[in-house]
């Protein structure tokens, strides 16, 4: 068996949690850092007769097209994710149009384990999935807020006062080394 994920942090959190040997996708590949080839392939297949790929929602479809390449004819394939959490930054939404094919079973888990049911991020994420909007209204002790910004320079000043002291203040964390901001584009301010 081969367990995979896309990313060093996946790969180490599946790890974790199985207690088996996981491996980032490049590394389960034997990426060559000169070319950026892969060494498994149809030519060289993984050994195993089961690979599980998990965070699959992060997989594009070149890398999806490697990994599957690689894979033994006789391998069984077990894809875990979740179209709602982040999507590949390469081209495709692999594991969303696999589902969407109805072409292979689906399980769909729905019980939260992260965060307390009663979380507005879950609240929120599941009122945006069923297409309505979130609550936005500011509650004290929330794990949810929204910031209102008029223009991509305010909208980057209430960031750094968020980075810089809300969250600090409010989780006793270290702004550089314990914050990390995500976002989809960084053209201008």
């Amino acid at each position: 068996m081969a367990i995979c994920a896309p990313t060093g942090r996946a790969a180490k959190r599946l790890g974790e949690t199985s207690g088996l040997a996981a491996k980032t996708i490049h590394r389960l590949l034997e990426t060559n850092p000169k070319t950026g080839s892969f060494r498994r392939g149809e030519e060289h297949p993984l050994d195993c007769n089961l690979l599980v790929v998990d965070e699959t929602s992060m997989v594009d479809v070149p890398l999806m097209r490697s990994l599957l390449g690689a894979l033994p004819d006789e391998a069984a394939l077990l894809i875990v994710g979740d179209v709602d959490q982040l999507p590949s930054v390469g081209p495709g939404q692999v594991l969303a149009d696999i589902i969407a094919s109805d072409a292979v079973p689906v399980v769909r888990l729905t019980e939260v384990f992260r965060q307390a049911a009663q979380s507005r991020v879950i609240v929120n994420a599941h009122r945006i999935n069923s297409g309505e909007w979130p609550e936005l209204a500011a509650v004290d002790g929330s794990d949810f807020y929204f910031v209102d910004a008029a223009d991509p320079e305010d909208t980057a000043r209430k960031l750094v006062t968020v980075v810089r002291e809300r969250i600090p203040a409010r989780f006793s964390l270290d702004p550089i080394r314990d914050v990390q901001v995500l976002c989809p584009m960084n053209p201008g301010a």
